[in-house]
């Protein structure tokens, strides 16, 4: 689950039952949930959005939407990364709440949450850095690599969250102190930023990576800090959304999806856009107004909130392993010469999809078995301390951030050197045995 999880002093994780039962009263649960299913809905849709073809013999693939833009409709359901952005940023609001009152120093905290995020992606690293050197002394380095680049497709993510997290402690404090003129401060570079990309200027539009995906975690502060609106009100702010985000794309010059594909001229997504930003805003505010209800619901059935926090115990292992199980599948495929031959998105395609899902559901749960003991470690344990100031810590944050995106370059040695970057930084810095807590509740 998040920071906000009852940490345990035990040699063994505790089960979900144990941990519903220290459930704190008034706890926001539709948060849990929401990151759970958020997960859930990025592994579906990346395995129903891969494309990986057999043509005269040689392989073929990408993104759906490079072979059948139509299915674009589909984006405005499994694009939840601004709700994941959203949900974060009231966990880390809620977190940093509870790290301030128990004396934890910002650096500390940050530290603490790197290394919950980075234990489970260097695992996944060192499973790719020994598929590469394997590859590399049998001759099959690319085919590797290219494999890697497959798996590392949900990595985007992951640096750019490092990013937010390293930032956290300052833009909650910013944000609390001064909330209207933060917010309009942010959304005003945000603005530049864009007109940028219109007048072609350079560099200047890559900001969006840190001030778009910025801007849905400081409204989760805003969630957490009780400064949305509630009721119908925030229903009606969500449906205000909703309609700019359908004018964006109807009267504006973005695409009607909300992911990035080859050859779009004007990207929803990469970087950021001011089509994404309603989008976002209205998927994230409908989850705001529905929160109570959710609530309610996890609140009355138990077994749904233990499913919630087993879930959540696994998430981040199933977001970072779903696209390697889904490679190992394709590659079994391939030899077995089972890849599909037909044109992606018709409906002999769609229909062999099916056997595909079943497959790489059966890989990632063994995985998910083996590695999610690393991602439970990290959540039960106790804070961390950093021994050395905080600029260093916000250049190591930005170091892995450029690391784990190497990981996903199609250019091999690019590639390896991202692989190689995101384990050093794991082994020479982050990683450390957190001393372990006392019983309690933590983090709010």
């Amino acid at each position: 689950m998040s920071d906000s999880t009852v940490h345990l002093a035990v040699t063994s994780p505790p089960s979900a039952a144990d941990l519903a039962a220290q459930t704190p009263g008034g706890r926001n649960r539709a948060v849990d949930f929401y990151r759970a299913a958020a997960m859930a809905m990025v592994a579906v849709g990346h395995w129903l959005g891969t494309v990986v073809l057999l043509r005269h013999g040689k392989l073929d693939g990408g993104n759906l939407l490079d072979y059948a833009p139509e299915y674009g409709w589909f984006t405005w359901i499994g694009q939840v990364m601004p709700l994941f952005f959203f949900v974060g940023g009231f966990a880390s609001a809620t977190s940093l709440r509870s790290a301030e009152r128990r004396g934890v120093r910002p650096a500390d905290w940050t530290a603490t949450r790197l290394r919950r995020m980075v234990a489970p992606a260097a695992a996944l690293a060192a499973f790719w850095a020994l598929a590469l050197a394997i590859g590399a002394i049998a001759g099959g380095f690319g085919i590797v690599a290219l494999a890697a680049a497959g798996a590392a497709i949900p990595l985007w993510f992951l640096a750019n969250y490092t990013i937010d997290t390293a930032l956290a402690p300052f833009t909650f404090r910013w944000f609390r102190a001064r909330p209207v003129g933060f917010s309009a401060v942010l959304l005003g570079l945000f603005a530049v930023a864009e007109a940028a990309r219109f007048s072609h200027i350079p560099v200047i539009p890559q900001l969006n990576w840190v001030i778009g995906w910025l801007g849905f975690q400081v409204a989760g502060f805003a969630w957490q800090d009780g400064r949305l609106p509630t009721g119908r009100k925030l229903a009606g702010l969500a449906a205000a959304f909703w309609v700019l985000a359908l004018a964006a794309v109807n009267l504006g010059p973005w695409p009607a999806m909300m992911l990035h594909h080859g050859g779009l001229e004007h990207s929803p997504t990469h970087p950021p856009s001011t089509a994404l930003l309603l989008f976002g805003f209205a998927y994230s505010f409908t989850a705001a107004a529905l929160a109570p209800a959710v609530t309610r619901w996890l609140e009355r059935s138990t077994r749904a909130w233990k499913v919630t926090i087993a879930a959540n115990s696994v998430a981040m292992s199933v977001y970072l392993w779903h696209m390697t199980a889904g490679m190992l599948v394709i590659g079994a495929a391939y030899l077995a010469g089972l890849l599909p031959t037909m044109e992606a998105g018709t409906a002999a395609w769609w229909w062999l999809k099916i056997p595909f899902l079943l497959a790489n559901v059966a890989v990632l749960v063994p995985i998910v078995k083996r590695v999610a003991p690393i991602e439970q470690r990290q959540l039960l344990g106790g804070p961390s301390t950093w021994r050395w100031g905080t600029a260093s810590l916000m250049v190591v944050a930005a170091g892995l951030s450029i690391s784990i995106k190497a990981w996903s370059s199609p250019h091999a040695p690019v590639l390896a050197a991202g692989v190689l970057g995101t384990l050093a930084i794991w082994h020479l810095v982050l990683r450390d045995r957190p001393q372990a807590e006392a019983a309690g509740p933590a983090d709010g």
